[in-house]
């Protein structure tokens, strides 16, 4: 019997680890399927701005209906700090069944909800459904390079809109929400989740007239109490142009046309703050410089060098606050291999969209991770400098910038 050549079994190895690969997915982010009939879970999560930068969980306000018995995943690290609060609802979402209308609750808004209801119209607060893990979706139409249109979404739908002329706001209680599937042998996949709002003044109890479109909007805003019916529509909507694969592409090249002209201001500001800093440095550097050496030359007993040895005194000294200095050097080459590490993982796909915060959170892991050699750079510059005390030296790594940022956020959250 023939023994099989390397080359066979280097062969054999790539092809093993081609089927690896592409069987790869990360727990609870491969495809999921859902077969006709069998009801699709819809999470709400949160309401944010673009003009304010405090997110809100959804059931915290006032103004929208809350089921009696609220059911909240476990959320990851990073999914707590980008603000999720994801919890379960009461909309009925059956795969492949339409609904025209539905009715979800009839609240009755005391003066200060209604008040606060024009208040986050006003802000333009955007809500954030959740379902198999896409968000709810603005569409936007954009006319291709082959005269097309073609649609990006924008996470988010807006929680009412607010006419600047006449200072009236109108809350969205009714929903239209458009679920777009591929078929995948008996099962469907959800490929799209898309959101049309709309204000519709009423108080009844039951569906509004969906068809009407001259419709009174329902206005909030003002300090008395309102009586609002929330309602809803579901339609499924097969859609052959888009894979499970590709899903997140029109989410991915939606773009934000606001110019953000105060971080770009506070980002020049803070650049020439530095360059000055450093110009005011290097001067001084250079003058003092400068003079010690116009006094060497006026000196007739100084020994005359050349090359390198006039920089010697000064490569081989050690610096006056080196116990300061290395742990920033340690903790730099920290941050650097983590920035590495997460653009790897970011390259090779694990950092995917349906991985809700898997980039602060794998940013955060990595960063632990990346200690043992912050505190190998640090303890090596310290002993090279001549330090002994590696205690507080190990200390300072491991707590000197953390407790800034600590300490700034700590700070921030006081204003907020």
């Amino acid at each position: 019997m023939r023994r099989p050549t390397s080359a066979k079994l280097f062969g054999l190895a790539l092809l093993l680890v081609a089927d690896i690969v592409d069987a790869f997915y990360i727990p609870s982010m491969g495809p999921q399927s859902f077969k006709p009939g069998e009801r699709v879970p819809l999470n709400v999560n949160r309401v944010f701005s673009e003009h304010v930068p405090l997110p809100f969980a959804y059931y915290d306000l006032p103004f929208v209906c809350k089921p009696q018995d609220v059911r909240r995943p476990w959320l990851n690290i990073g999914e707590v700090l980008r603000g999720d609060r994801i919890a379960s609802s009461d909309y009925e979402l059956t795969m492949g069944q339409d609904s025209e209308c539905r009715v979800l609750c009839t609240k009755t808004l005391t003066p200060a909800a209604n008040e606060e209801a024009g208040r986050f119209v006003e802000q333009d607060y955007l809500v954030e459904w959740i379902v198999d893990k896409l968000p709810g979706a603005t569409v936007f139409l954009k006319h291709g390079s082959d005269g097309t249109k073609q649609k990006e979404y924008e996470p988010g739908f807006k929680i009412g809109s607010y006419d600047k002329t006449s200072g009236l706001k109108y809350l969205n209680n009714h929903v239209s929400m458009h679920v777009l599937y591929e078929k995948r042998g008996e099962g469907r996949r959800i490929v799209g989740f898309e959101v049309y709002p709309r204000s519709i003044k009423n108080a009844s109890g039951n569906c509004p007239d969906i068809g009407d479109k001259v419709s009174a909007p329902l206005i909030v805003g003002e300090h008395r109490e309102a009586v609002v019916t929330y309602s809803y529509s579901v339609h499924w909507v097969e859609d052959t142009s888009v894979k499970w694969n590709h899903r997140w592409d029109r989410y991915l090249t939606a773009t934000d046309q606001q110019v953000h002209w105060y971080a770009i201001l506070n980002s020049a500001v803070i650049i020439l703050l530095l360059s000055g800093v450093v110009a005011i440095i290097l001067m001084r550097m250079l003058n003092r410089d400068i003079g010690m050496y116009a006094e060497e030359e006026s000196r007739d007993d100084i020994e005359e060098t050349s090359g390198w040895k006039l920089l010697h005194g000064d490569v081989f000294r050690a610096p006056n606050y080196g116990g300061l200095l290395a742990p920033l050097l340690g903790t730099t080459v920290q941050v650097m291999y983590t920035f590495i590490i997460t653009i790897l993982l970011g390259i090779l796909g694990v950092l995917s969209p349906s991985y809700r915060g898997g980039l602060l959170t794998t940013g955060i892991v990595v960063f632990l991770l990346m200690g043992g050699a912050s505190g190998y750079y640090s303890g090596h510059l310290y002993r090279t400098w001549g330090g002994t005390n590696w205690l507080k030296n190990a200390v300072m790594t491991a707590t000197l910038v953390p407790a800034l940022i600590v300490g700034a956020e700590l700070v921030l959250n006081m204003f907020l």
